[in-house]
């Protein structure tokens, strides 16, 4: 796996980490000093920026785009355990008790990483009791998103699973203004954990009911607070 180095041409050099989560009580100052030490990379759409013989242990920022992390069961099926969007960070890093074990990333799209050393960590992140903080409320929420995925797997109908996934991708800050998602029907089938046929028949009903619109490559959440009632 290659990523490819990306220098941007703001003057700021803490653009990197100005919109992720887990460094924003810092001040400018700070994220400078620390964006100099986190390398920024580029990603395409469907690349996998890491899989199970990745050795090195590297934290990912994700500072745009989306990355789906995946486990491949046995008989080829792959099961998505998180979506890492921008702002949150994932990655094989024990000081912080991040663990990939046999996880796969994959870039949903094109978009940008920034990567940490575990040195870069111990002497830049882990020394600042704030961004500590935000790390492990960071950790709690992706285990809650974790069993919130096994709950659905086991409890919700595909269309509700679609719905919900929908929702999660159209609007990840809550704040009710969904962005069009760019995503294959495969794509989406592998989201939430089934087929492609199953997924665009969940979509098509999902289109009757007038929730979304759909697009090649793409679908628009039209009514996203129905949307979200549905998958309740």
């Amino acid at each position: 796996m290659k990523l490819s180095h990306h220098r941007d041409p703001a003057p700021e050099g803490h653009w990197c980490l100005s919109e992720v989560a887990v460094f924003r009580d810092l001040s400018q100052g700070e994220m400078e000093v620390i964006g100099s030490q986190a390398p920024a990379h580029s990603v395409r759409a469907g690349q996998i920026v890491h899989s199970p013989a990745t050795r090195a242990q590297t934290l990912y920022i994700v500072k745009r785009g989306r990355v789906r992390l995946f486990r491949v069961a046995e008989d080829g099926r792959t099961i998505t355990t998180a979506i890492a969007g921008p702002g949150t960070i994932f990655g094989e890093m024990r000081v912080l008790g991040l663990r990939m074990n046999g996880t796969w990333a994959e870039a949903l799209g094109t978009g940008m990483l920034c990567l940490m050393s575990g040195a870069d960590v111990r002497r830049l992140l882990l020394s600042d009791p704030r961004i500590a903080t935000r790390i492990v409320e960071q950790l709690g929420e992706r285990l809650a998103d974790c069993e919130q995925r096994l709950t659905d797997v086991m409890s919700k109908n595909v269309t509700e699973r679609t719905a919900a996934t929908l929702c999660k991708i159209a609007d990840p800050a809550g704040d009710g203004q969904p962005a069009p998602i760019k995503l294959t029907h495969e794509q989406l089938a592998r989201l939430t954990g089934t087929t492609r046929e199953r997924t665009t028949k969940a979509l098509g009903e999902l289109a009757d009911m007038g929730l979304v619109r759909l697009r090649r490559g793409s679908v628009v959440v039209l009514d996203l607070d129905d949307l979200r009632r549905l998958q309740h």
